[in-house]
């Protein structure tokens, strides 16, 4: 009896300790006269001509093209003055809510150790206009004396699931002018 269960033992053994590989994702860039910016594959550019929005191609085949779920890389830019400074600017700019914006709680976050970026805005936010709560970073650079920014926005509940693909979109963009 002990002899007809070990060959089982051992199925079970190296059946339990091996794993599937994933197949790596490949990196794709889009270009234009403005920017340059990679994306894995399993994402697909949508929006405006010449615009650089991005969604992962899963959700962007249930909701089409989804201006809520994604990532802009866009010249998002903020005016700054100078005597009210960086971050007094961006609390106002968070604490400002859009019309189709029911609830916004934020967080503001000062990037000490980031080579690019300076300040980070964490949020949640709902929409008159779609169910459930969306989670949003925005990522916060100054260049030619502008403030400007990029975001990542999800649902909640995907959110950390596509992280790391935002920010490898977010940390690859290379503005041309």
């Amino acid at each position: 009896m002990k002899k007809s269960l070990l060959p089982l033992i051992f199925l079970l053994i190296v059946n339990c300790g091996s794993s599937k590989t994933e197949k790596p994702i490949k990196i794709k860039t889009f270009e234009n006269k403005n920017l340059s910016v990679n994306y894995p594959s399993n994402w697909v550019r949508f929006g405006r001509t010449g615009a650089a929005l991005f969604i992962p191609k899963t959700i962007q085949k249930n909701t089409h093209e989804n201006e809520i779920e994604h990532v802009d890389v866009n010249r998002i830019t903020l005016s700054i003055d100078i005597k009210e400074g960086i971050e007094e600017i961006l609390k106002h700019y968070a604490n400002s809510t859009r019309e189709n914006v029911k609830l916004k709680n934020f967080r503001l976050i000062k990037l000490e150790s980031n080579p690019k970026f300076i300040y980070k805005i964490e949020s949640l936010r709902v929409y008159n206009s779609k169910p459930g709560t969306y989670k949003r970073e925005e990522y916060f650079y100054v260049k030619d004396g502008k403030l400007e920014f990029n975001l990542y926005q999800m649902r909640e509940d995907l959110f950390d699931f596509y992280h790391d693909d935002a920010m490898l979109i977010i940390n690859s963009v290379q503005h041309k002018k």
